[in-house]
């Protein structure tokens, strides 16, 4: 089987060792493509010039977009995600006549929860952030493409060398919240996991799935585990009660389960430990 592998970063790599590691054929777009493993057919494509992009293998079947945003504001976001997914669509359609399942890695941002509610698929979309509003067009379009889509809306992605909530602890930043707090996280080998595993589904997958581990958890909880595993100081309170950047909310990731996935990671206590032993590394 022919995989592509669009904006390929250290994502859609590990998702592609694992194709790769299948006996399955991989091609990686990314911008300096000297970085990717030398497994893979590699390209230097500049998603934001489409006229620039490559053909299509015509035999390619499973189609993977993980982009990530040229800069952190509402144009960014646009070009990155809506107008490369849009783009994505019509090429394929064109290009791609054998393709099998597109998947999409999203975010759960464009979920809405503030009462530490269980949040599941069937929840409608309340993206409040402009970013995530663009995120939430973005898969309206692939939805409406007519093309066999399946969408991954990931929670918290952690793993090797996203280390912002242990650099947090370690520098004496991280603050217990004063109110409820739960966080949901998927380690990126999960994902990946995921994503290799929609595709083996075929015809049998659903359109959404929740990407996220079994064991949401308040961020406090997180903190003093991190502080106790790096023998550091335990994080005191806040002083005040921050406004909360994100809903709160716990995710429920029973479809992509009952779909036959098994995580590796179950909780945050099983991923941050592998972290901690140094023994994976981030994909450049």
């Amino acid at each position: 089987m022919k995989v592509l592998l669009v904006s390929c970063g250290d994502v859609a790599t590990e998702a592609g060792l694992r194709f790769h590691a299948q006996g399955h054929e991989i091609t990686g777009w990314r911008r300096n493509s000297s970085k990717l493993p030398d497994a893979f057919s590699r390209q230097d494509v500049d998603l934001l010039e489409s006229d620039t992009w490559p053909i299509i293998d015509p035999e390619t079947e499973i189609v993977l977009l993980t982009p990530v945003p040229v800069s952190r504001d509402v144009q960014g976001y646009e070009r990155s995600y809506l107008q490369v997914a849009q783009e994505l669509c019509l090429r394929l359609r064109e290009q791609a006549p054998q393709l099998r399942r597109l998947i999409y890695v999203s975010s759960t941002a464009v979920m809405g929860g503030d009462n530490g509610e269980w949040v599941d698929e069937q929840a409608p979309i309340t993206a409040t952030r402009e970013t995530a509003k663009v995120l939430a067009r973005t898969e309206a379009a692939l939805a409406e493409s007519f093309l066999p889509v399946t969408i991954l809306r990931a929670s918290g992605i952690y793993g090797p060398g996203r280390t912002r909530l242990i650099d947090l602890v370690t520098s004496g930043s991280a603050k217990i919240p004063g109110q409820s707090h739960w966080t949901n996280r998927i380690h990126r080998d999960d994902l990946a996991a995921a994503i290799v595993h929609v595709a083996d589904l075929g015809d049998q997958a659903a359109d959404l799935y929740l990407a996220t581990d079994n064991t949401p958890a308040q961020l406090g909880e997180v903190y003093k585990f991190l502080a106790a595993e790096l023998g550091a100081e335990s994080p005191q309170a806040e002083a005040t009660q921050a406004t909360r950047r994100a809903g709160d909310r716990r995710l429920d990731n029973s479809r992509l389960l009952n779909s036959g996935l098994t995580l590796q990671y179950p909780s945050y206590v099983e991923g941050y430990r592998q972290m901690l032993s140094g023994i994976a590394t981030r994909h450049a």
